[in-house]
């Protein structure tokens, strides 16, 4: 990123579409790639980790910090870091430039570890109790609440592994469903694309024997799937997918806000599909109609491309791709898919050249 100020993109608003680990994902991955914003991206994803149990991604985030502001503001960090050193509380600032810098709140890490251990040790305890003397539902029950506190915790193996736990102990078709949600939910934070998709096909292949799941669960999880399917470069089923995300009824919406929806989905299919396609599926389509009105201009790319205007399609591309390379799932795609719309505008440019001339030609 050459410049924050360009990508237009207010922090607090963006991060307050996520929840929990999203928000803390986007945040980080911001602060990677536009050195503009990593300083306030990083302050917000500090301040939101501690309503985690993430110790150690509290202290990455911290040093991180340190180093961005000591690049920017080189008289404040060094005070700060003494302070990380010492295990002090104490906020240090500088009067050279005026800005406070975050302290260390080792009172907040000593407290989240002990608390943290406390838990997974009464929740251990509970397990064994409740395999003993109770029935499925307690077990699975318990087994859940501790794939929360490993998911809560940073340690993501470990959810997946209790979270599968409790496939024996499920006692309705809805225990089944919320197992493969929790597993897919993990495996997005992952990014093992495969995992996800293996999750979904269980899924609706469960749902399939229940008349009142059969459509709703594919339906819920096509947002996922598209996300998975991107993640593989499989850039037209990907497009499908979103393009099928009922707006308002998606699972996974703190992951992938609606606005995003229609930027991964427009990208993909003006990447991939035809002309005619892309205007029934998608620029015509009554059932993505919200997501569009969510980001206009989407739209209207779309509709520049299909009405052949291709000099003002490729600028407003130009426009949101500052914009488009902050969205940790998009960015590693951003490349591939413009070099593919380029690549096709180009071709049918050169088309309706060589057709306008075989026309000159002909009326010669």
């Amino acid at each position: 990123m050459d410049n924050g100020e360009e990508t237009m993109l207010h922090l607090p608003s963006y991060a307050d579409r996520y929840t929990d680990i999203p928000r803390l994902i986007r945040l980080k991955f911001i602060a990677q790639v536009c050195p503009e914003l990593s300083v306030p991206a990083l302050e917000l994803a500090l301040n939101h980790v501690k309503t985690t149990y993430n110790v150690k991604l509290y202290d990455e985030l911290y040093k991180t910090l340190c180093v961005e502001v000591d690049r920017k503001y080189p008289t404040q960090s060094k005070g700060n870091e003494e302070l990380h050193a010492t295990g002090g509380s104490e906020p240090s600032t500088s009067g050279g430039r005026g800005r406070e810098v975050v302290p260390y709140d080792s009172y907040w890490v000593e407290d989240n570890i002990m608390e943290a251990t406390l838990m997974l040790q009464e929740l251990d305890a509970e397990l064994n109790f409740k395999k003993s003397n109770s029935g499925s539902s307690y077990v699975r029950r318990i087994l859940e609440e501790i794939g929360d506190h490993h998911e809560k915790s940073g340690n993501l193996q470990m959810a997946v592994k209790f979270y599968a736990r409790a496939r024996p102990y499920c006692t309705s078709s809805e225990n089944v469903i919320n197992m493969f949600r929790n597993l897919i939910r993990v495996s997005i934070y992952m990014e093992n694309w495969w995992h996800v998709l293996t999750y979904i096909d269980e899924a609706k292949q469960y749902a399939y024997g229940f008349e009142n799941l059969a459509q709703e669960v594919p339906a819920r999880l096509s947002c996922a799937a598209g996300l998975a399917h991107m993640g593989l470069k499989i850039y037209k089923s990907a497009a499908q997918y979103f393009l099928s995300t009922p707006y308002g009824r998606y699972d996974y919406d703190k992951i992938v806000a609606p606005e995003d929806v229609t930027l991964y989905a427009g990208l993909c299919a003006l990447a991939t599909f035809d002309r005619e396609i892309l205007q029934l599926d998608a620029i015509n389509s009554e059932a993505f109609k919200p997501f569009f009105q969510l980001s206009p201009k989407m739209w209207t790319i779309l509709a520049k491309f299909y009405a052949r205007e291709f000099d003002t399609c490729m600028t407003l591309l130009r426009e949101i791709e500052d914009h488009v390379r902050l969205d940790v799932y998009l960015s590693p795609h951003v490349s591939a898919l413009y070099d593919l719309i380029m690549a096709r505008m180009l071709k049918k440019k050169n088309r309706e050249v060589m057709t306008e001339s075989v026309k000159k030609r002909k009326s010669r």
